[in-house]
């Protein structure tokens, strides 16, 4: 990094009361750059850190433990889980489960861990990743289309008139819905998808190295038969909006905007249908 763009940021970060999440993943995997911001600031930075990250004050010296107890889980809990659970969950799992008293992760059983973690990261009704995963997943792959240019799809997905389900059949056939569609979801995308619940009815698939005409193949086949099934004798559907990365995009927002775009001609357009971002299918 030159002079010009880190003295921006140490200017950004002066202003600011939080650290952005992008540079706290930084941090946690270049210890030098985090150096940089600790002789500017000195050890009182590890505070904004941790309160950025947890939303919990810690006094400096505390602070700076914390960080390096959740860096250090992080690593513990990737070699156990062989795949990297990222920094808010490693720092949720730690504080929530293991910060008040000192543990030795090696005598607890890989299977007890993958369930603490998949608590964290799982929507319970579901079964989806929830949405603080969705935008960490997110980033990293986008950041990954960026380095090496391996092409990434995204899937917006709405359930059509579920106001109108909940309000005729109750709550809680609509969460009946929900898990039904969440199952689905789960069987019928790839393993190398990530299905998400974004926020209410609204879920979401993160496709790696995907192309958009893939995408829309993918998203035909869950729209399908979700239109197909009876879910305890109600009948529901799906729009879904698909965009891929183009050299056009900036960042991973632009490319959730993109899907939520293609989403909403979806809705215009009559519901039940896939449309593909700036282009309508049906």
């Amino acid at each position: 990094m030159d002079g010009s763009s880190l003295s921006k940021e140490l200017l950004f970060i002066q202003e600011n009361e939080k650290v952005p999440y992008d540079l706290l993943s930084k941090f946690a995997e270049e210890p030098k750059y985090l150096e940089l911001y600790i002789q500017k600031y000195g050890l009182k930075f590890y505070q904004k850190c941790i309160f950025s990250l947890t939303h919990i004050s810690f006094d400096v010296q505390e602070a700076q433990r914390k960080w390096d107890q959740i860096i250090k889980h992080r690593k513990e809990l990737n070699t156990l889980l062989k795949r990297d659970v990222g920094l808010k969950v490693a720092a949720f799992d730690f504080l929530d489960n293991f910060a008040i008293r000192d543990f030795d992760m090696s005598v607890i059983e890989t299977g007890k861990i993958a369930d603490i973690v998949d608590f964290a990261t799982t929507d319970q009704l579901t079964a989806l990743y929830v949405r603080s995963i969705f935008d960490e997943i997110l980033y990293k792959e986008f950041e990954q289309y960026l380095r090496n240019k391996n092409t990434l799809s995204l899937l917006m997905i709405d359930i059509d008139d579920f106001k109108t389900l909940n309000d005729t059949y109750g709550h809680q056939k609509g969460d009946d819905v929900l898990r039904k569609i969440g199952e689905i979801l789960l069987d019928t995308v790839r393993k190398s998808d990530i299905a998400c619940r974004y926020g209410g009815e609204e879920l979401s698939v993160i496709m790696p190295h995907t192309d958009m005409e893939t995408a829309f193949d993918v998203a035909e086949r869950i729209r399908k038969t979700i239109e197909n099934t009876d879910i305890d004798g109600i009948k529901t559907t799906i729009s879904i909006g698909v965009s891929e990365t183009t050299e056009s995009l900036k960042d991973a927002e632009e490319l959730v905007k993109q899907a939520d775009d293609a989403l909403y001609l979806a809705k215009n357009e009559g519901k039940n249908r896939v449309c593909k971002s700036n282009e309508t299918i049906y």
